[in-house]
């Protein structure tokens, strides 16, 4: 499943056997999991799917487990509690979430907000900010009164993103530029640098 996320990237000099066997070598050293983070549009339900199939691992969208535990949308939730209330549910839930091994976690948006619920994750997953620039977003998003996008009222999607990449530099790990639109070759992308990542020496991260 693995080598069918890497076919994309086959072209180059890293073959997709010798990837797929350090990837999980690696990683299983470590005993990380992986978190997405990024912007409303980046893609991070889409593929964090992709990637969690690609390595046979679980997947788990945090905006879900906010609906279920709420009984309500995300919208709704803003609508009747206000965007505070929002990322203050979101903290509760993310910080005593325990993320099994193997597995994929789409986080919301505006997670990075929280620094219990960031440095809470960070102890057990590899951070994944998955960057994709504000025209693409907006592309992406065409209805912004329904998406559930926890901001200040009149906050323009411009201000948000320029608040919100500041903090999705600073706790991620790894940053993947997501602009195009070929999934399959950005799930190979993040495979590859993850290998990287593993490989480097980290007894120095004081994270």
């Amino acid at each position: 499943m693995l080598d069918e996320a890497l076919e994309p990237m086959l072209r180059t000099s890293i073959s997709a056997n010798n990837v797929r066997k350090n990837f999980f070598k690696e990683i299983d050293e470590q005993s990380r999991s992986i978190a997405l983070i990024g912007m409303p549009g980046a893609g991070k339900s889409t593929i964090g799917k992709l990637l969690a199939k690609s390595l046979g691992w679980h997947f788990v969208d945090t905006d879900d487990k906010i609906r279920l535990h709420a009984g309500l949308c995300l919208q709704d939730i803003l609508n009747q509690s206000g965007y505070l209330y929002l990322r203050e549910l979101e903290e509760k839930l993310l910080s005593k979430m325990q993320i099994n091994s193997r597995t994929v976690v789409a986080t919301g948006g505006s997670i990075v907000y929280s620094q219990k619920a960031m440095m809470h994750i960070s102890k057990t997953t590899v951070i994944i900010y998955l960057r994709v620039p504000v025209p693409i977003l907006m592309n992406r998003i065409h209805d912004f009164d329904n998406r559930g996008i926890a901001c200040e009222p009149n906050q323009t999607f411009e201000d948000l993103f320029t608040e919100r990449n500041l903090l999705y530099q600073k706790y991620s790990d790894l940053c993947i530029d997501c602009d195009k639109s070929d999934i399959e070759k950005t799930v190979a992308e993040i495979s590859i640098q993850l290998c990287d990542y593993f490989r480097t020496d980290r007894s120095d991260d004081t994270r």
